[in-house]
């Protein structure tokens, strides 16, 4: 009998890598499969200079020999074949399988991942909802446990973090869109207006006592002269790089509280984090309002979302 392999395509940020590896590890546990992680194909043509980020986890995988990647110009043009022929063959015949392949777009049923399906099969797509890897959370956090080293000011910060009733809150700023505390994001942008921060600080505020903010985001000097909440905050800003992307995820996740972002990065510290009785506010998914996530219910239940 054939080894069983699955070839997972990682993409985008380390948000997306991480919902990513967590759908391809949950198949290849229930396939009994090898599990690559592809870290070439998708990063050789990605506009926003993204890189393969999973090496800082303790991820129960290894990198995809480049005989599976789609790096050359040549293999690229061969995916977009598979991809076409996959399109047309029934689930068991597929060389290339994403969400719609188990789900129908829009639904929010579960995934079979144990149906007949090729012995070397390649994953694409986002996978974004829990539901992807829910049987196998406790895999999951283990495999999503942070491996590397963090940096001295790291390590300063996190002590004061687990000294406190830290709030995480995460501002992702998209396409330029700045918009001023009190005001509410145009419709012609996919950015979260400060209102949708200040309800959610408000939030969060009315539900821990002794709140205080460690404020992370892509743009690390928007934020300061906005603050007008009367609560302790601390800017985390130091961690400028992608590479040090994963130092951020290890600050966040030791919070005890959150208000998510428009982001699957700030999704992920939330998800993750260890306090049993945190508190977690998240955006809406609104698919033509602000759609952020691949899919409708990308946030867990127990989460308070807020319109947007």
């Amino acid at each position: 009998m054939a080894e069983r392999k699955i070839v997972a395509r990682v993409s985008g940020g380390l948000g997306n890598q991480l919902f990513i590896y967590a759908a391809a590890r949950r198949m290849a546990i229930e396939r009994g499969a090898k599990l690559y992680m592809d870290h070439l194909s998708a990063f050789q043509t990605d506009k926003f200079g993204a890189i393969y980020q999973l090496q800082h986890f303790a991820v129960k995988s290894e990198l995809a020999p480049e005989k599976y990647c789609f790096k050359s110009s040549f293999s690229r043009k061969k995916r977009e074949l598979l991809k076409g022929l996959s399109n047309s063959l029934p689930l068991a015949r597929k060389f290339i399988v994403k969400e719609l392949d188990f789900i129908p777009p829009g639904s929010t049923q579960n995934p079979d991942f144990k149906q007949p399906l090729r012995d070397l099969l390649r994953l694409e797509g986002y996978w974004q909802a829990v539901r992807y890897f829910h049987p196998y959370e406790k895999e999951i956090r283990e495999d999503l446990r942070i491996a590397s080293p963090l940096s001295a000011r790291s390590h300063t910060i996190l002590n004061d973090i687990r000294n406190c009733e830290a709030v995480c809150l995460h501002i992702r700023q998209r396409r330029g869109a700045l918009h001023a505390p009190g005001m509410v994001a145009p419709k012609t942008v996919t950015q979260l207006g400060f209102d949708y921060y200040e309800r959610a600080v408000e939030h969060i505020a009315a539900r821990v006592s002794n709140p205080v903010f460690y404020c992370f985001g892509d743009d690390p000097d928007w934020l300061p002269p906005r603050w007008t909440f009367p609560y302790p905050v601390i800017f985390v800003s130091h961690n400028k790089e992608q590479e040090s992307a994963y130092e951020d995820l290890a600050l966040m996740e030791a919070c005890k509280h959150f208000v998510v972002g428009n982001s699957t990065f700030s999704w992920w510290a939330a998800w993750l984090a260890q306090n049993p009785g945190k508190v977690i506010v998240a955006p809406k998914n609104e698919e033509g309002r602000l759609s952020w996530a691949s899919e409708p219910d990308v946030n867990p239940p127990e989460w308070t979302e807020l319109d947007v």
